[in-house]
């Protein structure tokens, strides 16, 4: 676990409340400008948010396996980043989780007035709390090992793609396109019966599969997609890619990655029934390798899709970085290679 990570999720729920409003929303009063702390809401204590921010420090230096010197300095920056960010923000941040939990606890959900300026308040915290993670991350590669960091770099896209998604979200939410299950928790009621609906749609899906075909065997799209994440953060550490290189990265690969699950989506039917072919080839049915020729087929236009990336990602590293690359391999490979001991 990343240590940004929980506090991402802290600082998102923190991040929403009207530091001035016009007018009322919702039949809440206007707040005039105030950056004083606020009288009233939830908020740790110094103490608290101080165990809190070590904790998260120690729990990415346990999962990347720091050693005693790595793991003095991740606590130290880490709790002085935060500590500062989130004392500096307090009378933004404050306000907006406190409204976020009001909105979720209310009888009936918020209208879709009240949770766009919500999010329209929001969205600027949220900018200044992913440039803190950003940099906090760039903090870490320093600290790490060349394996330690390529495990990190997986991490870091996977987390890109999160604040990215979360961007996104807080923009919709801004121009009205409205989650009511995120702002609203709904009375035990309502609970049950989307409960039950959600049983008699799995029912009737569970019922329409068994139906279609026969089990379809294990998908080796996620496979491959596993392996293209890999090739992407193995490309953004070979080339020391910087913040603006990475984003561009990262959005290649889940431009790719989707098209690559929409062609499998489509065809899903097709590959399952050749897959169940392969796998229980009778006498009386096609030959084999026709078969397996067939299923390749069905997989070439993701297999092309790999070269796209692959051809794009080649394009991003700057010319002296393709220079650095090229001395270390040469460095590499003009070492003398150590005779074997007796």
């Amino acid at each position: 676990m990343l240590v940004e990570l929980p506090l991402l999720v802290f600082v998102l729920c923190v991040t929403q409340t009207p530091t001035v409003r016009e007018g009322e929303v919702d039949g809440v009063a206007a707040e005039s400008p105030n950056d004083a702390v606020p009288a009233e809401g939830l908020w740790p204590s110094p103490k608290l948010l101080n165990l809190m921010l070590q904790r998260w420090a120690e729990e990415a230096c346990e999962e990347y396996d720091l050693d005693g010197e790595q793991r003095a300095k991740v606590r130290e920056a880490t709790v002085k980043r935060f500590e500062s960010f989130l004392s500096e923000n307090r009378s933004k941040i404050q306000p907006l989780a406190n409204e976020f939990i009001e909105m979720r606890m209310s009888l009936e959900p918020p209208s879709k007035e009240r949770v766009q300026a919500w999010a329209d308040r929001a969205l600027p915290v949220f900018e200044k709390s992913r440039d803190q993670i950003r940099e906090s991350n760039d903090e870490f590669r320093k600290v790490l090992r060349p394996m330690q960091r390529a495990k990190f770099e997986v991490d870091a896209l996977q987390m890109s793609a999160g604040m990215a998604i979360a961007e996104q979200k807080l923009k919709g939410w801004k121009v009205g396109e409205v989650d009511k299950d995120v702002f609203w928790e709904p009375l035990h009621a309502e609970r049950r019966q989307r409960r039950e609906e959600r049983r008699r749609r799995r029912a009737e899906r569970e019922q329409a599969v068994e139906s279609a075909s026969p089990k379809t065997p294990a998908d080796q799209v996620v496979a491959e997609l596993d392996r293209w994440e890999k090739y992407v953060a193995d490309f953004v550490q070979m080339f020391n890619l910087d913040e603006g290189q990475r984003t561009t990265a990262l959005s290649c690969l889940s431009e790719l990655k989707q098209r690559a699950i929409a062609h499998r989506d489509r065809r899903r039917e097709d590959i399952a029934r050749l897959e169940y072919r392969i796998e229980h080839n009778a006498a009386d049915d096609a030959p084999l390798d026709e078969l397996k020729k067939q299923l390749n087929e069905l997989y070439g236009p993701i297999d092309d899709m790999f070269k796209e990336l692959q051809s794009r990602l080649d394009q991003i590293p700057t010319a002296e970085q393709r220079t650095a690359v090229a001395k270390r391999q040469q460095a590499i490979e003009s070492e003398p290679i150590a005779a074997p001991k007796p």
